[in-house]
């Protein structure tokens, strides 16, 4: 099910907002939210064309917080609504903007070229600007600034009765976080976590981290860097099916995190289960104990990788030797011959 929210950018409103007395109908459109004070800018994180069921304007989140509340990724579509202030509603008429243009000028990274198109919000089709945000890096929020000017003609750009401009200033990607914020939710859902507390302070001591009901991390993180946690208990196929008569159970940490110390894992699990680490596409038992207080797994790690929960004792000479067999054949031509390494020369 796709995520849809509104966002609201308080006082975002140019000098060009501003009331100007001409009969031309272009003097009616602004950025929407005009009557409200502040513009609304509707997004879906699936990148979909068509959204629906925003939120008000009074209940949606600044956009200026966007990292902090929302793991919003690169390559989303933000539509700003353009508004009638005539009609006291959303342009919903083609004729009304057909002569209308977009420009942008950013001063904080590059989104692709703005356009002006019909969408769907709250059932209704209106028109908006649309502006896509560019890539996200990968372990770090990712900043886009500047101004989205909207205007009638070109050599009325300039001129304050028909342009309005929005300014925009907002970081997305991958949610950030303080430690003490994600441990009061559970690090199930984590992603980028700051060893900091509220204040900012450095956290010099021994943390417990629970990722949902499944796994408990004890690690003590003094001087430890800020570090991709984002997690999930999706099924994989593809290890699941090197043996089908098995029940597996996964745990994958996707940016395989690496702390500075060694801590302590404990994997939630019935004590006739086995354990195993997926490295390099390979399986391999872990080197666990079974801690019958705890009711889990329990063994030393520094680095987070991918778990699987066994409900049987695994062959695992015969499963590895069929991923080497995978492997090798992937690496054959069409015609059946193996390729020669790349010597280099």
């Amino acid at each position: 099910m796709k995520k849809i929210l509104a966002l609201t950018l308080a006082a975002v409103m140019a000098a060009g907002m501003t009331t100007v007395a001409f009969a031309d109908k272009d003097d009616n459109l602004v950025f929407g939210g005009y009557d409200l004070g502040s513009l609304t800018v509707f997004y879906d994180e699936d990148g979909k064309n068509g959204i629906d069921n925003t939120k008000n304007s009074d209940d949606a989140t600044n956009l200026d917080t966007l990292s902090k509340k929302d793991a919003v990724a690169g390559g989303t579509e933000l539509y700003l609504p353009i508004y009638d202030k005539g009609t006291k509603d959303y342009v919903t008429d083609e004729d009304v903007i057909d002569d209308w243009k977009v420009a942008t000028t950013w001063t904080l990274n590059k989104a692709d070229k703005a356009t002006i198109e019909q969408v769907k919000i709250n059932g209704k089709y209106i028109y908006a600007v649309k502006v896509v945000l560019p890539e996200a890096a990968e372990d770090k929020g990712t900043d886009l600034a500047g101004e989205i000017v909207i205007y009638s003609n070109t050599y009325k750009k300039n001129d304050a009765g028909f342009s309005r401009t929005a300014k925009i200033s907002l970081t997305y990607g991958y949610k950030s976080e303080d430690f003490d914020t994600a441990d009061s939710n559970g690090f199930d859902n984590a992603a980028i976590v700051r060893f900091e507390d509220n204040n900012g302070d450095d956290i010099d001591d021994v943390v417990e981290m629970d990722f949902g009901e499944y796994m408990t991390f004890e690690v003590d993180v003094t001087g430890q860097g800020k570090l991709n946690l984002k997690n999930n208990t999706k099924f994989v196929s593809e290890i699941a099916d090197l043996d089908k008569s098995a029940n597996m159970d996964f745990i994958t940490f996707e940016k395989s995190p690496s702390f500075n110390k060694i801590g302590t894992a404990y994997i939630y699990a019935a004590d006739d289960t086995y354990l195993y680490e997926v490295v390099d596409g390979k399986l391999v038992a872990v080197d666990a104990d079974y801690n019958e207080d705890y009711e889990a797994w329990e063994f030393k790690t520094r680095t987070l990788g991918q778990y699987v929960i066994s409900d049987k004792e695994l062959d695992l000479e015969t499963i590895n030797t069929e991923v080497d067999d995978k492997d090798d054949a992937s690496s054959t031509t069409e015609d059946g011959n193996k390729q020669n390494p790349d010597t280099g020369r």
